[in-house]
């Protein structure tokens, strides 16, 4: 254990330029956002899409991370794949460091969100049409959801992308990869359409309520909120994409330990 903690802390030390790349760019963002939305007397308001355009898009934070910590790797392959840990280590040990840094970044622009929707002219209203509480929740847990699964799913194509490095070019390598990946998208993408994709993913649904209000008046003019917008999730497609990603993270691993030599 103290030998993985090493290792994510060295991670963690080599991911620093990566991790303040997209802090300074929000930054500059909402200093930009703010300068002209204050020009007009939305400076909030502006602060307020910045932050949730530079949240959400932290779906694909952990590929940004991973493509340049494991491009760095591959200028030096053999010190690498020499480190006594198993390969499920070292794959881990940049995730680890990933999550860690997309805390941070989450945290940064999250908190920057609650505090210009608070602020803004418009807070009033959103709390009355929107349940803020539950969207966040709901939209910040898929947002990580998302990022981890994009993440393994990039550590399998890139150990593959390695792999074929062993007899190609780096052009070839790429090209096939990417093939094999279209191929794999399309006949997955005929895989879900099937009964048996239904009958492994549509079960144990759960509801969600309450997102949205609707505003409306009754006969005496008096405003009435109702919910709208309840939303339908199935357990079973989270449990089975789970067990996808753990699959092609064990495949990653496998190969990283067997099938990928300097």
């Amino acid at each position: 254990m103290s030998a993985f903690l090493s290792l994510t802390k060295k991670e963690l030390r080599l991911g620093v330029p990566v991790f303040l790349v997209p802090i300074i760019i929000f930054i500059v963002a909402v200093g930009v956002a703010a300068y002209f939305g204050g020009r007009s007397g939305v400076a909030w308001e502006a602060i307020a899409v910045v932050s949730v355009s530079a949240t959400a898009i932290q779906i694909f934070y952990l590929l940004y991370y991973l493509s340049f910590s494991l491009k760095s790797e591959r200028k030096k392959l053999h010190l690498w794949l020499h480190n006594p840990l198993p390969g499920y280590s070292l794959l881990l040990a940049k995730l680890c460091a990933g999550l860690v840094s997309m805390l941070v970044t989450f945290i940064v622009t999250g908190g920057t969100l609650l505090a210009a929707v608070q602020s803004s002219s418009f807070a009033s209203q959103l709390q009355a049409e929107l349940k803020l509480a539950n969207l966040s929740v709901f939209g910040g847990a898929h947002i990580w959801l998302f990022a981890i699964d994009f993440a393994i799913y990039f550590m399998f194509f890139y150990m593959i992308y390695l792999l074929f490095s062993r007899f190609f070019g780096g052009f070839l390598s790429f090209s096939f990869t990417f093939i094999l990946f279209g191929g794999l998208t399309y006949l997955w993408g005929l895989f879900t359409e099937t009964s048996l994709h239904q009958t492994l993913t549509g079960w144990g649904e759960i509801q969600f309520n309450g997102f949205v209000f609707k505003r409306s008046f009754d006969a005496s003019g008096m405003e009435v909120f109702t919910e709208l917008d309840m939303v339908h999730v199935f357990l079973g497609s989270y449990l089975f994409e789970a067990v996808i990603v753990v699959l092609l993270f064990i495949a990653a691993s496998w190969m990283l330990d067997r099938k990928v030599e300097v």
